[in-house]
């Protein structure tokens, strides 16, 4: 930030009103005058400039328009009295990011200047993505899309990558039918190769709108439209004619029409697939997610055929803040009702299975060596990393560390 204003003692107050530096803005220089200004301006490049409108010689609305064609991209806060708004509509049109009333309220300054710092910082991560999105484009559009993808899926991305993802996507299509996520899985961990995943995309390039993705050595995820996912038979016969012999099964989302949805979309897939996977006794074919979007305001029967539905919950929302106490009074019966119930149907403890789920995810997550283990962590609903490596040692006997240097070593 650069402060001009021809009075000495104010200068020296605005300095010291605000904490700069806890608010990330550092003063790099002053200014008594206009033409002091602009030449500082000339020097630092800053990002804000504070001036006073009357001053001599060149007052702060010449100042500002003189810096403004130095420096296009500088925010302007101008320090005014009563007396000087007939410079409203010149400020107007210089696009003056402010007005702060002389004499300064230092609470009136501080909120006017954490929103412009706001905005400058938004405005830059918003040119970083544009600049990164370029240059990986300029590398090679079907590796970002897979990356972009892959992250989402897993749910280990960031609203950059996201917004990435959102600039590169076929948002007509998306807005207009909306996607579902198709997980196959194959019997053969060995099947899933670089020369599938090309038949996949040169095959069904009428229905994807993004390549497909490899999750694991047996998994691969494909975002469809979510109109080609309504006739499950011809989807089937599609990947299964490019497949050839090889077994497997695909799980199929819901409709969604958001990115953000991504993640939920691959839960509610793999949950598909956990009741119908390939070598477990199981016919393959296409699964699709029991629709239990509306589970809340419609409870399932509280008996053991329709358990599925709190299964494919607990699969899908297992990164949530969920409990044996939350899904008995989605079914209207008691905790202790509600838990003879599930033990009966899976054989274990509520506690027992929602762990089971998320150190199954938290494996999964594991094999990405982008994903840092306090990202897994929250990613299978733990906040504390170490209370998460505990429970992870315990299912798997080793620690999240040991078992990622396992698998690279495969």
């Amino acid at each position: 930030m650069l402060i001009t204003d021809d009075e000495w003692l104010i200068r020296e107050g605005l300095k010291q009103t605000i904490d700069w530096q806890a608010l990330g803005c550092e003063i790099v220089a002053e200014a008594s005058n206009g033409e002091q200004s602009l030449q500082a301006v000339k020097e630092h490049k800053p990002d804000i400039l504070l001036t006073d409108i009357r001053m001599p010689a060149m007052n702060g609305m010449q100042l500002a328009e003189e810096a403004q064609r130095v420096h296009p991209k500088l925010r302007i806060i101008f320090l005014t009295g009563f007396d000087d708004f007939t410079y409203a509509q010149q400020a107007v049109r210089l696009k003056a990011a402010d007005f702060v009333l002389k004499p300064t309220n230092p609470d009136e300054l501080l909120e006017v200047m954490e929103k412009v710092c706001l905005e400058i910082k938004a405005s830059r991560e918003s040119e970083t993505v544009e600049q990164e999105l370029r240059e990986w484009v300029s590398a090679g559009y079907t590796l970002v899309m897979e990356k972009l993808l892959h992250d989402q899926l897993l749910g280990i991305s960031n609203p950059r990558s996201l917004k990435m993802l959102t600039e590169i996507i076929d948002n007509r299509r998306l807005s207009g039918e909306g996607f579902r996520i198709a997980l196959i899985q194959y019997e053969d961990s060995n099947y899933w190769l670089e020369h599938l995943k090309d038949e996949l995309h040169d095959r069904l390039w009428d229905i994807l709108m993004g390549p497909p993705v490899t999750l694991g050595g047996n998994l691969a995820a494909l975002l469809i439209g979510a109109d080609s996912g309504a006739d499950s038979s011809r989807l089937w016969s599609r990947i299964q004619e490019i497949s050839g012999k090889s077994q497997l099964a695909v799980g199929l989302s819901l409709t969604h029409r958001s990115l953000e949805s991504i993640g939920q979309a691959h839960r509610e897939a793999a949950a598909a697939l956990h009741f119908k996977r390939p070598g477990s006794g199981q016919k393959s074919g296409i699964h699709k997610f029991g629709d239990i979007e509306l589970w809340g305001d419609q409870p399932a029967a509280s008996d053991a055929a329709n358990f599925k539905q709190v299964e494919a919950f607990i699969q899908t929302r297992y990164a949530e803040d969920i409990s044996l106490q939350l899904l008995a009074a989605q079914f209207h019966v008691s905790e202790a009702h509600f838990s003879r119930l599930f033990r009966k149907a899976t054989g274990t403890t509520f506690i027992d299975y929602l762990t089971q789920v998320r150190m199954e995810k938290a494996m999964e997550l594991l094999c990405s060596p982008d994903s840092r283990i306090y990202e897994v962590s929250l990613a299978v609903g733990y906040q504390d990393s170490r209370y998460f490596s505990q429970l992870f040692r315990k299912a798997t006997g080793k620690t999240p560390t040991e078992f990622r240097k396992e698998r690279e070593l495969m």
